[in-house]
């Protein structure tokens, strides 16, 4: 069994001020649909290669980074190499999903726990599930489970990420008390962190995100930040910070980070330009407003 030194661990994957400015890049085939549709070739190698360059282009501002061993083992080995300051997440989910998805669903797959582990460097695993309102059920709990005590075993820390199916303006459902529901669920499990969606999808007020994200902060009990998916990129900032003002400490984005260098001819220069302007300004969000980790662990 590995040290398990969480206040080490969640250092290495903080700002200085507590709060997480984490990037994403451990989409599969949701990330080749982009590609696809920004008219850019898609092969395996295509999202290899694109990972290794948004790795090494954000690494010196990020917090952390979060890659899969699928796709993304040439930016997990840029990370270790060249950028060791930088907090390394790695997914250990085995998704399920068609070639240009949608993904269907999300397991554990505890294999490569610890070979990952054992190459070095990485502060945290993710596991990625799904939420499905009406039916939980069929939440993946053994699997929550299984993975929270294996990155206890392993010496790093678990990042749980609950993802809710659904949109807001749906009738059938009331995706904030869907999403509170998810985050007290999987909250129970005690996940060092836990990852899940903007209140509302960033689609309400300020001040109501801000009201929606206390609930949240209440259900889960710990650290826990929001990803970029869903929400119109315009407004992502802005939401984050009130869902930080409302207990969150802080982001794990990928395409709120990233997706806008697919629609240029030159992705690199896009992602050391404007990506890094689009970072930089969530960094200030982040370390204005996020809870610090410190704060927000259980005791």
């Amino acid at each position: 069994m590995l040290a398990h030194d969480p206040h080490l661990l969640y250092e290495s994957i903080a700002r200085p001020g507590g709060g997480f400015a984490m990037v994403a890049l451990d989409a599969r085939e949701s990330m080749r649909a982009l590609f696809r549709d920004a008219g850019h070739a898609d092969e395996d190698q295509d999202l290899s290669d694109f990972k290794e360059i948004a790795a090494r282009e954000v690494a010196a501002s990020a917090s952390a980074v979060l890659c899969d061993p699928v796709y993304g083992t040439a930016a997990i080995e840029a990370l270790r190499s060249e950028h060791p300051e930088t907090g390394l997440i790695v997914a250990v989910d085995q998704f399920e999903e068609p070639r240009y998805g949608p993904l269907q669903e999300s397991v554990l797959d505890e294999s490569v726990m610890k070979p990952i582990v054992a190459g070095g460097g990485v502060s945290a695993l993710k596991l990625y599930l799904f939420w499905r309102p009406g039916t939980a059920e069929k939440f993946r709990r053994d699997d929550a489970k299984r993975f929270v005590e294996r990155c206890r075993e392993l010496g790093v820390l678990s990042l749980l990420e609950g993802v809710v199916l659904g949109e807001p303006d749906d009738t059938d459902f009331n995706f904030d008390d869907e999403l509170v529901r998810a985050s007290e669920m999987m909250g129970k499990l005690q996940p060092d962190v836990y990852k899940t969606q903007l209140p509302t999808l960033g689609r309400a007020s300020d001040a109501i995100i801000e009201q929606e994200a206390r609930r949240v902060t209440d259900a889960v009990g710990g650290p826990w930040v929001v990803l970029s998916n869903g929400v119109e990129s315009h407004r992502f900032a802005g939401a984050v910070g009130a869902a930080c003002r409302g207990g969150a400490s802080g982001l794990l984005a990928g395409r709120g980070v990233w997706r806008a260098a697919l629609s240029s001819s030159g992705p690199a220069e896009e992602l050391a330009t404007s990506g890094r302007e689009r970072l930089r300004e969530l960094l200030d969000v982040v370390d204005e407003y996020a809870r610090p980790w410190p704060d927000a662990v259980r005791t």
